[in-house]
């Protein structure tokens, strides 16, 4: 880290990450990008001091932050369930003292913005009521949304019990999906999938241990965006050297987006992309740099 550079574009991206996440009150997100971003030697100290103070801040409010990551697969599941059981609580319980209360998140899935129809969205994913199944699906069904929000309403459809075929308009296509068969987590997906982001985890372990965070979040964002589409069909292909093709290709758009620069024959290298895979490498590649370009754009 002590000879990387922080860009002024890459530090203007990562704190729009970082108001994201705290809008949403993606608490250890924060704190990890946080902590990625004072590991960089030359940034500016008033920088660096707003970063800091605001890290404490999480960990003095968000104790359990700092110790997050030393929790076993199976107590992080407990965790989710108990906050599933919680949310379910607040929902009944909101309801009972406000007849309206679904209406209004109904109101706020149609209305609201992008942050409000997530959250309208992750609450309706706890409601047993017909009407409000029924609006969810007609609501995702019936224009293009972004695709992070047509990916959380399906989510959502599942989790309401929700089950059949719904047509989401996306890339100018109405595409059939099985409600069922839609991912929950990140574990839920195929197992090839899964491995391309492990796979980046793995090479950048020991030279940039923070990066695989950044890179989690950018193919979550990805998947959903893919999903349904072509490029999801293309990435349960089992060609060989998938995994590494995708995984490099991820690699090399985030090292770009993010430091201005990739040594590119060095990273191909590293993965083992022999000449055989290179077509390949230039579709992934050129996929997710498309991605990159429309779902993340560059700070002007």
């Amino acid at each position: 880290m002590n000879n990387l550079i922080l860009f002024p574009k890459t530090e203007q991206f990562y704190e729009e990450e970082l108001t994201r996440f705290l809008q949403r009150e993606q608490y250890t997100d924060a704190a990890q990008l946080l902590t990625f971003l004072l590991q960089f030697p030359h940034t500016d100290v008033n920088k660096s001091s707003q970063w800091e103070a605001l890290l404490n801040w999480l960990h003095t409010m968000n104790p359990e932050i700092i110790f997050g990551s030393s929790t076993s697969g199976t107590e992080d599941a407990r965790d989710e369930e108990k906050e599933e059981d919680l949310l379910r609580q607040f929902i009944k319980d909101k309801t009972s003292d406000d007849a309206a209360y679904i209406d209004k998140l109904l109101d706020m899935l149609k209305a609201g913005s992008l942050e409000q129809q997530i959250a309208a969205l992750e609450q309706l994913a706890f409601v047993e009521l017909p009407v409000a199944c029924l609006t969810v699906r007609q609501w995702v069904s019936e224009r293009p949304r972004h695709p992070h929000i047509q990916f959380k309403a399906l989510q959502t459809l599942r989790q309401m019990g929700e089950r059949g075929i719904v047509e989401l308009p996306k890339n100018g296509k109405k595409i059939p999906l099985d409600i069922e068969e839609t991912p929950l987590g990140p574990e839920d997906f195929p197992a090839q999938i899964r491995d391309m982001i492990r796979r980046v985890g793995e090479i950048s372990e020991m030279s940039q241990p923070d990066f695989v965070f950044f890179a989690e979040q950018t193919w979550q964002e990805f998947l959903a965006y893919a999903y349904g589409t072509n490029v999801y069909t293309e990435l349960l292909k089992p060609e060989e050297g998938a995994v590494d093709v995708w995984a490099s290709a991820l690699h090399a758009s985030l090292q770009e987006r993010m430091f201005g620069m990739v040594d590119r024959e060095e990273l191909l290298d590293t993965y083992g992309i022999v000449d055989s895979m290179t077509l390949q490498w230039r579709r992934a590649y050129s996929t997710l740099q498309a991605f990159i370009q429309q779902m993340i754009p560059n700070p002007s």
